[in-house]
């Protein structure tokens, strides 16, 4: 997940109830939050609190989960959480753990809701572990910090905790140590391996397994919902998420037998067979998609064919709550071949379609007649092909009442469809229904 403020990587997840043990959590039926739509937590307020859930070991969570593991001669953390949030944060681990003698500090990776409250911890002696491209991964961040700041804003920003979007500047970080592959320390008697997972999050994922606890912590290397389709794409604009690379990070962690694993966002996942069946069937979930995308591509099948006709078989079915598999489908398309599809010669040029619907409307007899048309899509439940002709008559009256009305059914049907089983979506569609809705004075 990732941008400072207003959420950016990231739904901007809400703190839920955390099991007050992971013997809770193994019995729990999802390995995300029980019969709950993961769209229905961003309407709730934060709430930080310090939860033990292992011996020697605590969970603050707020916008993303920071770890922090007590041995006999110091303090463990992994990620720092969002910076309104790291102060509080601190305070609630200081109050758990008086002593933690804090000795090191690994960032899972560069997105600012896991790293943004580093001050807060960084202290001469502490070592900050990340990965080797975890620096040009900061950089990105701050460059482009008001591009995804906005764009976050438009999905996020009534869910954001107070002051987010009025923090400091996203800072430049230099860690101590880059890691390239794997890399062991030791404190109080426990080996802690840094391994590198590129996966849901971008390329410079890290996890960090300790072998005598059977505790893997992965921050965002399945995704901010473990179990569900990974992201390859973010709707607020980051780099493309690769699957090669997302696959054998599955198969790595797989390997580990990990007995408990503790994402970076929500509840930790507790039981080595429900573990690693999750990670099993994410990771065949993934390859099903990437290889079923190769295949059309080299069959000469469009972009458009294979985002609709590649689907999950049963066996491989997993949430679509974050990531989704059509959404999989261009990525994986893109990640190969860039932006350019042979399909126009206008694709090489800077004048993009609606620069014509202006043209077409008048062509189609008016605002007026290409508005009914989209109402007959809305009721003919074709709410995407409304959208289409809602947008071409708006382009020409953007205060055209009846596009406007036509758009508004159309975007409102999306929603009743999509029901909230992906929480981007599910934030787009507020926005859009919102401004629609404003529009038209209501």
């Amino acid at each position: 997940m990732g941008s400072r403020g207003v959420a950016s990587g990231w739904i901007v997840l809400a703190s839920v109830a955390l099991a007050a043990s992971i013997g809770a959590v193994a019995q729990a039926e999802s390995a995300a939050v029980p019969q709950e739509r993961v769209s229905e937590l961003l309407t709730r307020g934060a709430e930080l609190r310090a939860v033990p859930v292992a011996e020697n070991v605590w969970l603050v969570s707020g916008n993303s989960n920071a770890y922090l593991i007590r041995t006999a001669e110091g303090s463990v953390l992994i990620d720092t959480g969002l910076d309104v949030e790291a102060k509080q944060m601190r305070e609630l681990l200081l109050e758990a753990v008086p002593d933690l003698r804090l000795q090191a500090i690994v960032l899972t990776h560069a997105h600012p809701d896991h790293v943004g409250g580093l001050a807060q911890w960084k202290r001469d002696g502490v070592a900050v572990i990340a990965h080797r491209a975890f620096p040009e991964r900061n950089r990105d961040q701050v460059r482009l910090t008001p591009f995804r700041e906005s764009r976050a804003r438009v999905l996020w920003s009534g869910v954001m905790p107070e002051g987010a979007d009025a923090g400091a500047p996203y800072p430049e970080i230099t860690p101590d140590i880059l890691v390239d592959d794997d890399y062991s320390f030791y404190v109080g008697g426990l080996t802690f391996r840094v391994i590198a997972t590129p996966g849901a999050e971008g390329p410079d994922g890290l996890s960090v397994w300790v072998p005598k606890t059977g505790m893997l912590f992965t921050g965002d290397a399945l995704g901010p919902t473990v179990g569900s389709f990974p992201n390859l794409f973010t709707l607020r604009g980051e780099n493309l998420r690769l699957a090669i690379p997302l696959i054998e990070t599955l198969r790595r962690l797989r390997a580990l037998g990990a007995e408990t694993l503790l994402p970076g966002h929500f509840e930790p996942v507790a039981g080595k067979a429900r573990i690693a069946a999750m990670l099993e069937r994410t990771e065949r979930a993934v390859q099903y998609v990437h290889d079923a995308t190769v295949a059309g591509m080299n069959e000469g099948k469009s972009l458009w064919t294979l985002m609709d006709e590649i689907t999950l078989p049963p066996e491989l079915g997993v949430s679509e709550q974050y990531g989704r598999v059509a959404w999989g489908v261009r990525a994986i398309w893109e990640a190969y071949t860039g932006w350019f599809r042979y399909e126009s010669t206008t694709e090489l040029f800077s004048v993009p379609p609606h620069t014509v619907y202006a043209e077409l409307t008048e062509l189609a007899g008016g605002p007026e007649k290409l508005a009914e048309r989209a109402s007959v899509h809305v009721v003919a439940g074709e709410p995407l092909k409304a959208l289409h002709l809602a947008e071409v008559a708006l382009a020409a009256d953007p205060k055209h009442a009846g596009a406007l009305e036509a758009r508004l059914a159309a975007l409102q049907r999306l929603a009743e469809e999509d029901a909230g089983r992906n929480f981007q979506v599910a934030g787009w569609l507020r926005h859009r229904i919102a401004l629609t809705k404003e529009a038209l004075g209501r």
